[in-house]
């Protein structure tokens, strides 16, 4: 094998190695943007259900209120 075929195998291989290396940072990306995404969703939900139960109690409490002042 010469050195000129030598070199371009090496450039070769090294090309894939940079290839494979570009893969796996994109797959560690979106998996990090899946993750990322993941937790918001779940932090909506329970600032949701928080403002649920905040409303209910205002709710309750303006409903006592009420019917204390009937009474």
């Amino acid at each position: 094998m010469s050195t000129q075929d030598k070199a371009r195998e090496l450039l070769a291989k090294e090309r894939q190695n940079e290839q494979q290396l570009h893969e796996n940072m994109a797959a560690r990306a979106a998996e990090t943007e899946l993750t990322v995404a993941e937790d918001l969703d779940e932090k909506a939900r329970e600032l949701l259900a928080e403002e649920r139960q905040q409303e209910k109690h205002v709710e309750e409490t303006m409903l006592s209120r009420s019917t204390e002042e009937l009474s």
